[in-house]
């Protein structure tokens, strides 16, 4: 019921004929699908909510545009077209521009989610001074050392022949 308290229901929202409930069952499917965490996400559910229940009476509009110029006048499906055009281009515009608003506002939501879900990465360790690095003691077995560098060396030639056979295929010698 946290969608009731955002004010998106407010009764500015609701026009004669429109039912309250209808706008509150809205809103309340769209939190319990989005489940807005932020008021950033909960702003951007508002807007899918108002984008929605605007599409819905536009659609209503334009139903009621073209039964009353045709029960008004008596006219075509055509004529009446032609005489209101105007006033049908606007209406085109504005659920033109309403579903541009919502496709945006979800497309940004789900960004702000997405992201809001990945896991803060870690701190990355400060890297060794060079100093530290480059003293390097001389190993017991006479060896010299591997000089610490940070660009990528290639592998000894020995690591990059095949691997030795498993001792069940090796002949025995003895």
């Amino acid at each position: 019921m946290n969608a009731l308290k955002t004010g998106i229901d407010a009764k500015t929202q609701i026009i004669q004929g429109e039912s309250p409930a209808a706008l509150q069952e809205l809103t309340a499917e769209y939190y319990q699908r989005f489940q807005p965490a932020t008021p950033e996400q909960r702003l951007l559910v508002d807007s899918l909510i108002d984008g929605d229940w605007l599409l819905r009476r536009f659609r209503a509009i334009e139903t009621h545009l073209w039964e009353w110029a045709l029960n008004i006048y008596d006219r075509s499906l055509g004529r009446v077209f032609t005489e209101y055009g105007e006033e049908f281009t606007r209406l085109q515009r504005r659920i033109d521009t309403t579903q541009r608003n919502y496709r945006n506002a979800l497309h940004e939501l789900r960004l702000l989610q997405a992201q809001e879900a990945r896991p803060e990465p870690l701190p990355e360790a400060p890297p060794e001074p060079v100093s530290a690095r480059s003293q390097t003691s001389k190993p017991a077995n006479g060896f010299l050392p591997q000089i610490a560098s940070d660009a990528p060396s290639d592998p000894p030639p020995a690591l990059l022949a095949a691997p030795p056979e498993p001792l069940s295929t090796q002949t025995k010698s003895s």
